[in-house]
């Protein structure tokens, strides 16, 4: 049975071979029929526009001069005739009416195919579908039939549904020579549909061929369909050929699994659709191949897949992810054309079909093997990507759309090869390249995903805090250096972004900007965390939260101050609101750590809770002389004022906590020193504001002590001894009675020259 349908294989493969053969040159004299018609109509046309352009011609140019003048004879361009020009010309002649009328002809343009009503579309189109279908429909209940009741015998059978098909395929072809496309879409469509009918019944019914010869006879009907849509630009053919020959292994499966042959016939298929590619650009056509291929592949696995069938997998799963690499860009590599929207969506369809293939191939047993995987995917597509830019241009949306795609997936193949900081660590190198690149070969696409790789990097980092569980060595430890290495790749980068983007407008100036503010934020995150876990973890001893506060508001007097004085050096007076943020950042943490005053020293000011704050009092303060050099005065008189205020806030309750811990003064006394003390500074400042004509200081001091009387009168007079309120009373007269004698001794001075406001 086998020998006769091998040979019955070879016939059916030698008709449609011929076919094929023959339709080739059909389309190839029918083109050459069409060019020669059409150059019979251009010369009819310029024979039709030179005789109605003929005009009476003088005998001699004489003539023309002594009688009558004859109007230019007006010609078409394609005719190089030089005009006679007369030497004279009577203004009193008008030209002739009849000439006036003269003009050439527009050649004729190609007939336009007007759209169709809807009366129309039904009559000519739908009917015959419909007709065609319900034919094809009573072909097979006839062969079933006829098998049912043994009319004929089952080679008999396919040899009259054989010899439908090539009758319908041979009036498809004179209904197209007639222009009846309808028809012939229609005729040809059955015919091809005809011939997949013959090779399931053959297989599945008569047991007359094996599945090979099926799946080559398939194959081949596939390839003379789509080679005549593509001839004759017939899509629909294409179409109806497609869904025939991913239809052909549902109905010719056996439930044997062969993976070998399933997908090679599979890949065949989007092969064709490749080759109609290189000639005609049917979105629809690889659409369908995509979907094709994705559903078989998805029914293959669900039904076949197991761990020894890993190598079929992976292997058709690179093969196809290829193919659809070059498919959708095929046609406008070769013709050089910038891609469709629908291109650009199977491309990353493509890429992200075969990734999730790979995963689920590959990692739970393999996850090593699948970040290498997907290196080479992302190589693939940027080999794409380069050719692309030779063929057709950087400047287009699929040039961007593969780098895109290229890098998208070396960043996603490092959560997969990395683990713990490696994945953070391998972002932020990623980050530095793909910035460096884009500086390189101007690509603001590579400085995206450079930005993206960097703050990827950063959330990997938080992803893992806390940044120590357990006792560690201080700076030289795993976190820190990782923490540290991807603060070092982004200041680099955004150093390098600078250079590159000076001068250049705000829109271009993000990615420094970005990149900056990122490594600065990391940075005093880290050193923040580290000097905080140091007391927390290390060294967890009685009032540890003393030490931890002091060394936090110490960290942060020394911030700000240093990127004050970078910007300074720099002359950048559009970063200096940065330094404003991390002093108000050291504000928060110092006015928090004010909570916790019961650090029990004996000293005054002496101490270890003490000194820090006010030496971010004293960074206060130089701040503030730093601003001052790029004329920020405001700025500066703010932070000034700001500084003077938290000083005497710190002095209260430092007094405050004196008195609970010191020997030599009670609770009340420390009160009434208080009084003191603020028209203490309160004189200073007014003697300050009196050297350096700033008027501002003085109306400061004018405040405190405004401030100081105040609570001499509310608090002293109600809860100070009498000993102590007369200390207090008398200091802060004494104080503003000198603060009153130095207005008397240098008014004169003060008024005759006024404040300066710009002495610093």
């Amino acid at each position: 049975m086998y020998g006769f349908g091998s040979l019955w294989g070879l016939i059916v493969l030698a008709i449609l071979v011929g076919s094929i053969c023959g339709i080739v040159a059909l389309s190839r004299v029918r083109r050459m029929a069409r060019d020669l018609e059409t150059l019979k109509n251009q010369l009819r046309s310029l024979e039709d526009q030179l005789r109605t352009q003929e005009a009476p011609v003088p005998a001699t140019k004489k003539e023309i001069v002594a009688e009558e003048p004859q109007a230019p004879i007006a010609v078409t361009d394609s005719w190089d005739l030089p005009l006679p020009q007369p030497t004279q010309v009577t203004p009193e002649t008008p030209p002739s009416p009849k000439q006036e009328r003269i003009t050439p002809s527009p050649p004729p343009s190609p007939p336009s195919s007007p759209s169709l009503s809807l009366e129309m579309r039904v009559g000519t189109k739908w009917l015959n579908w419909v007709g065609i279908v319900m034919l094809l429909v009573g072909v097979g209940f006839f062969l079933k039939y006829a098998y049912d009741n043994a009319w004929i015998g089952p080679m008999g059978r396919l040899a009259i549904a054989t010899i439908f098909g090539l009758v319908a395929l041979g009036l498809g072809e004179h209904f197209r020579k007639r222009q009846w496309h309808i028809l012939f879409q229609v005729l040809t469509g059955g015919g091809l549909a005809t011939f997949y009918l013959c090779i399931y019944f053959s297989f599945q019914v008569y047991r007359l061929s094996d599945q090979t010869v099926s799946m080559v006879l398939a194959v081949v009907v596939t390839a003379l369909a789509v080679v005549m849509a593509v001839a004759n630009n017939a899509v629909p053919i294409a179409i109806l050929a497609l869904v025939g020959g991913f239809l052909s292994p549902i109905l010719l499966s056996t439930g044997v699994n062969r993976p070998y042959a399933f997908f090679t016939y599979i890949a065949i298929l989007d092969l064709v659709a490749m080759g109609s590619a290189y000639f005609r650009r049917w979105r629809i056509l690889d659409l369908l191949c995509f979907a094709g291929t994705v559903i078989m592949y998805i029914g293959w696995h669900e039904k076949f897949y197991g761990p020894d069938q890993m190598t079929p997998a992976l292997f058709y799963t690179s093969l196809f992810y290829l193919m659809f690499l070059l498919i959708p860009t095929f046609h406008a590599l070769v013709r050089r054309l910038s891609e469709t929207p629908e291109g650009l969506v199977l491309v990353v369809l493509s890429a992200a079909l075969s990734l999730f293939s790979y995963y689920h191939v590959l990692y739970p047993n393999y996850r090593y093997v699948l970040g290498f995987v997907v290196l080479d995917q992302a190589f693939l597509v940027f080999l794409l990507f380069q050719v692309w830019i030779k063929r057709v241009g950087i400047d287009s949306r699929v040039s961007m759309s593969l780098l895109a795609i290229a890098l998208g997936l070396v960043i996603l193949a490092i959560p997969i090869q990395m683990k713990l900081y490696g994945i953070p660590l391998a972002w932020s190198m990623e980050g530095a390249v793909f910035i460096y690149l884009g500086i390189r070969f101007r690509q603001t696409l590579c400085k995206i995903a450079g930005s993206i790789a960097f703050i990827l990097a950063a959330a990997g980092l938080l992803y893992r805090l806390p940044l120590h569980k357990a006792f560690f060595i201080p700076v030289f430890n795993v976190s820190f250096g990782s923490w540290l290495f991807v603060v070092a790749m982004a200041a680099i980068s955004a150093y390098l972004l600078d250079r590159e983007e000076k001068g250049k407008d705000q829109l271009q100036m993000i990615f420094p900007i970005t990149t900056f503010l990122l490594s600065l934020l990391l940075a005093c995150s880290l050193l923040s965390m580290e000097v905080s876990q140091i007391w927390g973890l290390n060294y967890r001893i009685v009032h540890y939260r003393t030490y931890e506060d002091a060394s936090l508001i110490l960290l942060w007097s020394l911030i700000p101050i240093i990127i004050a004085y970078a910007l300074v050096q720099k002359k950048s007076k559009r970063w200096m609101p940065l330094s404003w943020v991390c002093f108000g950042v050291g504000s928060i943490m110092l006015l928090t750590a004010l909570s916790n005053n019961r650090y029990p020293s004996p000293w005054l000011f002496l101490n270890v809770a003490f000194l820090p704050r006010l030496l971010f009092v004293l960074s206060l303060w130089y701040g503030a002389s730093l601003y001052r050099q790029l004329s920020l005065k405001t700025a500066a008189d703010v932070q000034a004022l700001a500084g003077h205020g938290i000083l005497a806030l710190l002095v209260a309750l430092e007094f405050s906590r004196w008195g609970r811990y010191s020997h030599l003064i009670t609770p009340k006394m420390s009160i009434s020193l208080i009084s003191a003390a603020w028209a203490i500074h309160a004189f200073i400042v007014i003697w300050i504001g009196l050297v350096k004509r700033n008027l501002l200081l003085r109306y400061l001091g004018f405040v405190l002590f405004l401030f100081t009387v105040g609570k001499t009168l509310i608090i002293d007079m109600s809860e100070v001894e009498k000993v102590y309120r007369i200390i207090s009373f008398v200091a802060s007269g004494l104080l503003l009675v000198a603060a009153g004698y130095f207005y008397q001794r240098y008014s004169s001075k003060v008024l005759e020259r006024p404040d300066s406001e710009t002495q610093k």
